[in-house]
C-alpha cells in the first residue's frame, strides 16, 4: 500500500515462472478473473502536532483522527483501449475528528454511500484510466478519492523477482488536495518494494512485499491567498502487502510511520512552521 489504502491494489494475479539456488521467481502481473468480488475495509489514524509556529497553533498539541470505510470491489473484465476495468462501490464510512460531532459527521457520510468509482489498470497494475460515476459529489471529496486511487497503483517490474529481490518506481503523493499545491519542480516521490517471502503451501501460494517510501528530494510550491510559499517533506514511511497468488487477492496490508513538514514563507521570515504527523493505514480482505 505505499503511500496508499485504497481498493485499487487489491486484485493481483502472478505466475510462477521459475525456481533457482534462491527460490521461486514470479512475475506479477494484474490479470484478475472477470466477475470476482471482494469485500474489504480500510482503517486509517493520523496524529498530527503543530511543532512550531504560532503560539495558538502550538498549544493545541498533538490531535488525532480516525476513518473506516468498508468498500466492494467488482472485476468488470476488460476495457476499450486495453487494461481491467474495475468498478469500487463505497458502502460505509466513519470519521472521528476532535470537536466535531460523531452524529453531524455520520449525517453527511451516510449521504456518500453507494458511491461509485471505476478505475482502469494495466497487466503491470497501473491506473490508466478513473473516475467517480456521480456528479453529486462535492468536488473536494472527489479529489481526495481520486488522489487516493491513484497512490495506490503498483508498477509491477516487467521481470521475473523473487525473496530479496527489490525495485523502485515514482509515486504520487496524495496533493489534490492542498489548494494551490504543485510539485512539479520538486522530484519525484518514490517507492521501493522488496519481495520479503514467497510462501508456498499445498494449493495456495502468496508473497509478502515490503515498501519503503522516499519523499522528494525538492520543495513543494503553494499559494497561501497572493503569496507563494514552500513545503519541504521528510520523514520514514514504510510497511507491507501480503497477496494470495492462487485467490489473486490482497489478504491484508499496513503503511505506517511519520512524516515531517516544512513550511515557509516571505511572512514567516525566518520562523517556518514545522508540523509532524504519525499515521497508520491497514486494508484487510474480508470473508
Amino acid at each position: 500500500m505505499r503511500y496508499r489504502h485504497d481498493a485499487a491494489l487489491a486484485l493481483m494475479a502472478v505466475v510462477v515462472v521459475a525456481c533457482g539456488r534462491g527460490g521461486p521467481k514470479i512475475v506479477l502481473r494484474f490479470r484478475p478473473p472477470t466477475g470476482a468480488v471482494y469485500h474489504y475495509a480500510i482503517e486509517q489514524r493520523a496524529q498530527v502536532a503543530i511543532d512550531s509556529g504560532p503560539a495558538l497553533l502550538v498549544a493545541m498539541g498533538r490531535r488525532g483522527m480516525m476513518s473506516r470505510m468498508h468498500f466492494t470491489q467488482t472485476v468488470k473484465g476488460g476495457a476499450s483501449g486495453g487494461g481491467t476495468e474495475m468498478e469500487i462501490v463505497f458502502e460505509s464510512m466513519t470519521l472521528e475528528i476532535p470537536g466535531i460531532s460523531t452524529d453531524a459527521i455520520a449525517g453527511e457520510l451516510a449521504k456518500l454511500n453507494g458511491m461509485r468509482t471505476t478505475v482502469v489498470l494495466d497487466e503491470r497494475g497501473r491506473i490508466t484510466r478513473s473516475g467517480l460515476s456521480q456528479s453529486n459529489v462535492p468536488s473536494d471529496l472527489a479529489k481526495q478519492m481520486e488522489a487516493g486511487v491513484h497512490a495506490m497503483s503498483l508498477n509491477f517490474p516487467e521481470y521475473p523477482v523473487g525473496a530479496g529481490d527489490s525495485w523502485t518506481d515514482s509515486t504520487e503523493l496524495p496533493l489534490g488536495q492542498v489548494p494551490g499545491a504543485d510539485a512539479s519542480a520538486a522530484g519525484p516521490a518514490k517507492a521501493t518494494t522488496t519481495i520479503r517471502e514467497i510462501r508456498i503451501a499445498g494449493a495456495d501460494t502468496s508473497a509478502v512485499m515490503d515498501i519503503k517510501l522516499e519523499f522528494p528530494p525538492g520543495p513543494i510550491t503553494v499559494r497561501f491567498g497572493k503569496e507563494w510559499g514552500t513545503i519541504r517533506l521528510g520523514g520514514d514511511i514504510t510497511g507491507h502487502q501480503q497477496f494470495s497468488i492462487s485467490r489473486g487477492a490482497m489478504l491484508d496490508g499496513t503503511v505506517k510511520g511519520t512524516t515531517r513538514m516544512r513550511v515557509s514563507s516571505p511572512s514567516l521570515g525566518e520562523h517556518p512552521i514545522t508540523m509532524s504527523s504519525e499515521t497508520e493505514s491497514s486494508i484487510f480482505l474480508l470473508p
